[in-house]
């Protein structure tokens, strides 16, 4: 248990079975959760499990397979809605990544700018939050110029 974060580091990491992996000495160090996360061993079986046994679209299934799919997934948008503090579950929206979702918010927020308007993101951004904001700012008449990195 680390004094500094108030959990078990390694703990965690065999959660994770592709975090086993070794890179020449080292073990892996996996940094790029935005574009794929890495997946604990009971997301795995649960995959597995929907796969072999309920697999089914979700809403839109007359039958018993879809209504096993609808639940779980409406029952995991419940669950996520919790532990997020969200006041109703249908408020959790499903992406498939981030860039999916900062996609979302730049068409969504995005159509509401207008010429002169700013949009300020960090020097740390990724490629991914940056040019769909460039994008929203040539859609809406907003300079691309505006789209500022500040410090």
């Amino acid at each position: 248990m680390s004094a500094a974060t108030g959990y078990d580091v390694e703990a965690i990491r065999a959660d994770f079975p592709i975090l086993s992996t070794r890179v020449g000495e080292y073990p892996l160090a996996y940094l790029d959760s935005a574009n794929t996360s890495q997946k604990p061993q009971v997301v795995i079986d649960a995959v597995a499990d929907h796969y072999a046994h309920h697999n089914a679209n979700v809403a839109r299934a007359m039958h018993k397979l879809g209504l096993e799919a609808t639940q779980a997934y409406e029952g995991g948008r419940a669950r996520i809605a919790r532990f997020i503090g969200a006041e109703k579950p249908e408020e959790v929206i499903a992406l498939t990544n981030a860039s999916e979702g900062l996609n979302l918010c730049a068409h969504t927020l995005g159509s509401r700018l207008k010429p002169g308007d700013e949009v300020v993101i960090s020097v740390m951004e990724h490629h991914s939050n940056l040019v769909p904001w460039q994008l929203a700012c040539q859609r809406t008449g907003a300079d691309p110029a505006l789209v500022r990195r500040h410090r």
